[in-house]
């Protein structure tokens, strides 16, 4: 028994030997764990002041991004509101041609519609001579009137009634003319007509006045291919078709500018 004290006695320098080693052995695994965590720490992004500037310079992107995209849709709203007016003007504008070219159209009466249709007949016969004959009368009445077309410039008027040229216009203008004469029972192909001659002669300048002056002529050839005879309602039908196109003319004209 003494022994066995004796023994554990001397071994009580070992235990308290090992105890220390354990506790040096955790104390180590401790710092070797803070180390761990520390360099871990470090390798975190930081947060605080300096975190906030990326966000607050994304934010600054997305506010900019928001503006331009709104100056654009206001832009484009700019423009369809131009475009929209712009229609509407031209609308307006094309309504109020409408109804000068209806307004135009009316003055002729359906009696004087079926004058004009029935003295016609008769010029028909013969087109071309016919046409001739008014251009030559137009010419002669008033010489300067061969300035308005280029190619009658250059003409001798002795020369006039034979000229390739002037029979060439003399049956363009008599097949324009019975275009619009056949059209007279259609309103709205008559509006047609009418405005297509107007329009044609916008292109080389002619004036109302000249187109006024041409009804003498024209109702002169017609009294002649009719046998001399042309009662007053017959001269004033002739005389309201050619102010209409006259009139047309100007409203054309206006248009164009």
């Amino acid at each position: 028994m003494y022994r066995k004290m004796l023994r554990s006695h001397e071994n009580e320098p070992d235990l308290e030997n090992r105890k220390k080693s354990l506790k040096n052995r955790s104390l180590s695994r401790e710092a070797r764990n803070r180390q761990i965590s520390d360099s871990e720490s470090e390798n975190l992004p930081k947060s605080g002041p300096t975190s906030s500037k990326p966000l607050a310079k994304s934010h600054n992107v997305e506010k900019s991004e928001f503006f331009f995209l709104l100056f654009r849709i206001l832009s484009n709203l700019t423009s369809l509101l131009v475009l929209l007016v712009d229609y509407l003007k031209l609308n307006l504008e094309i309504s109020n041609s409408d109804n000068e070219i209806s307004r135009e159209t009316n003055r002729l009466s359906e009696s004087q519609r079926v004058l004009i249709q029935k003295t016609f007949l008769n010029i028909e016969k013969d087109p071309v001579r016919n046409g001739l004959k008014i251009f030559v009368r137009l010419f002669s009445e008033y010489p300067n009137y061969k300035l308005v077309w280029p190619q009658f410039r250059a003409i001798p008027d002795s020369s006039l009634m034979n000229a390739i040229e002037l029979r060439r216009h003399a049956s363009v203008y008599m097949c324009g003319l019975r275009q619009i004469i056949d059209s007279m029972g259609n309103e709205e192909e008559l509006a047609a007509q009418l405005s297509r001659i107007a329009l044609a002669h916008i292109k080389w300048n002619v004036q109302r006045y000249h187109v006024v002056n041409m009804c003498e002529p024209v109702c002169e050839v017609v009294k002649e291919c009719n046998d001399y005879k042309m009662d007053a309602e017959t001269r004033k039908a002739w005389t309201v078709l050619y102010q209409v196109i006259a009139n047309l003319i100007e409203v054309f004209r206006a248009r164009a500018k």
